[in-house]
């Protein structure tokens, strides 16, 4: 998401599913609501949570893709898991897992 130019703070608040302090406008809560309980909870996925993406403003296509997506990348992890694959250094971790950076001192001269 950094990549894509979400602020750092968008991107923790997401990624500790804290999105009541997340600057969302309420299509994009919807999708992030729904795709949190289809990847946590997916047999607890009701009609309600479909049909609440469509008052937002999601299209059946585009809550299909959005389905199709948090279903893949929940195989991948799962199949990444099952492999005992590590995820990246340079990922994303939440804030109170965050090394310190290391100041740089002073070149000597």
């Amino acid at each position: 998401m950094r990549a894509q130019g979400a602020s750092q703070e968008l991107v923790d608040a997401i990624g500790t599913g804290n999105l009541k302090d997340a600057k969302l406008d309420a299509k994009e809560r919807s999708l992030l609501e729904f795709v949190k309980v289809l990847t946590l909870t997916p047999s607890e996925v009701q009609d309600e949570h479909v049909e609440a993406m469509r008052k937002a403003g999601w299209t059946d296509e585009q809550i299909f893709e959005a389905s199709f997506e948090a279903s893949i990348f929940a195989f991948l992890n799962r199949m990444a898991d099952a492999y005992g694959l590590d995820y990246p250094s340079g990922g994303w971790l939440p804030p109170d897992q965050r090394a310190e950076k290391p100041t740089a001192k002073p070149a000597e001269k």
